[in-house]
């Protein structure tokens, strides 16, 4: 499927699979900026991340389906960080903040985990964005480990800003929303 083209599910394909194609608007257009706080307290933003492909996980420690896709979520990490791919493990749950460095240690989290809140969760509700800032796949769910690694191959295939000549679009650099605890 080509990078510019949003996937598109089948209804047998989402009967398959617990993962939902989301209708998200942010779909093909630039991501939106955003500051959240790390697990040492340091801010960390989106265009922190400008030029590589970046998968966002939205989860909670109680998520029985987060924790499955954990792992997943850690070879991922190792396999193609060098290659300029991140994921940002953003927890929204208010409730986990006393014990999210514990459960991130405990699972052996290898990339940055932020603590986010339902603001941050509502305007995202997903994705996974490509080099050059754009969101190409929103997914709500649980879906399948091959299905996950061939959106981050085919992130990791598009341009980055500097090939393309641009910088991810300076209203969301110049502008970020600083929405963290």
């Amino acid at each position: 499927m080509p990078a510019s083209a949003p996937p598109v599910a089948s209804a047998a394909a989402s009967d398959q699979r617990s993962t939902d194609f989301d209708t998200s608007p942010l779909l093909n257009k630039a991501a939106p900026n955003f500051a959240l706080r790390d697990l040492a307290g340091h801010s960390a933003s989106l265009a922190d991340y400008r030029g590589k492909a970046v998968l966002i996980n939205f989860w909670a420690t109680w998520c029985a389906p987060c924790r499955v896709e954990m792992p997943w979520f850690i070879a991922l990490q190792q396999k193609y960080s060098t290659q300029g791919f991140v994921i940002l493990g953003i927890d929204s749950d208010p409730e986990d903040v006393p014990k999210l460095p514990g459960f991130a240690k405990k699972m052996g989290l290898n990339y940055p985990v932020l603590y986010g809140n339902q603001q941050i969760a509502t305007k995202y509700g997903c994705c996974d964005i490509d080099r050059a800032g754009i969101v190409r796949f929103a997914t709500v769910g649980l879906g399948d480990r091959s299905t996950l690694e061939s959106y981050v191959q085919e992130l990791l295939g598009a341009p980055s800003p500097s090939q393309l000549g641009t910088q991810i679009t300076a209203s969301t650099a110049a502008n970020p929303s600083h929405l963290g605890p």
